[in-house]
């Protein structure tokens, strides 16, 4: 199958990891760390708020301007980017990655309508590229090596 014919539901990943804004910034380092991935979802706090991502860059980001020592006192949403960009997951890839790079992100939770379903990410379409059409449909968390 051509890239050019896929929908973002073709390669999201759908168990997504998500993290509590009120965690610390070294508990999301340890998850991330953990599950191999490069991004955490962070839910709204009530329906209609904004979903965020935290990612690895924004940890490196705060570790620039301080301490290590820093991640034990700040949390989540000292660093989190919300709103995150997010897609609907019939938009097809080719316009999902055009998107991304316009805004400069590498990951985003896709919804279907206002549900969330799952996160796109480079990695996934990375991992669609390497493995060809021998691919299964993805069941691990998003940035994990295939």
């Amino acid at each position: 199958m051509s890239i050019a014919n896929l929908k973002v539901d073709d390669l999201m990943v759908r168990q997504v990891v998500t993290i509590d804004l009120q965690a610390t910034l070294r508990d999301a380092a340890r998850l991330m760390y953990s599950r191999r991935i490069h991004c955490l979802l962070v839910p709204a706090e009530s329906p209609e708020g904004p979903v965020g991502v935290l990612t690895t860059k924004d940890i490196v980001q705060v570790l620039c301007q301080a301490d290590v020592s820093v991640l034990d006192r700040l949390h989540v949403k000292d660093a989190v980017t919300t709103p995150a960009v997010s897609v609907q997951h019939k938009l097809a890839v080719v316009d999902c990655i055009r998107l991304m790079r316009m805004t400069g992100v590498r990951s985003a939770p896709v919804f279907d309508g206002m549900s969330l379903v799952g996160l796109i990410s480079f990695s996934d379409v990375l991992r669609f590229v390497a493995e060809g059409e021998e691919r299964d449909t993805p069941t691990r968390a998003t940035g994990e090596p295939p």
